[in-house]
């Protein structure tokens, strides 16, 4: 794993509850304390799991070369 994907993966979770929370019109605090137990919320769970799912996805889909297209990315040998 190179330094730029755990960089892209440490944003894209780092976003997470900030996300769900515009998402759903309700502050970030709320949102974490709903990750965490302390309050529930059916709907803002869901929005979380949609969520997680989604960065999940994304890191996996970098990791393994592919690109938004469904293709996947050639290595040209030069560095971008």
């Amino acid at each position: 794993m190179t330094a730029t994907t755990c960089a892209t993966a440490i944003s894209l979770l780092r976003g997470l509850y900030a996300r769900v929370a515009r998402d759903l019109g309700v502050d970030v605090s709320y949102v974490s304390r709903i990750a965490r137990g302390e309050r529930r919320s059916k709907v803002a769970e869901k929005a979380l799991n949609r969520e997680f799912s989604k960065a999940m996805k994304s890191i996996k889909n970098g990791l393994t070369g592919k690109n938004r297209n469904g293709g996947t990315r050639q290595w040209s040998g030069k560095r971008r």
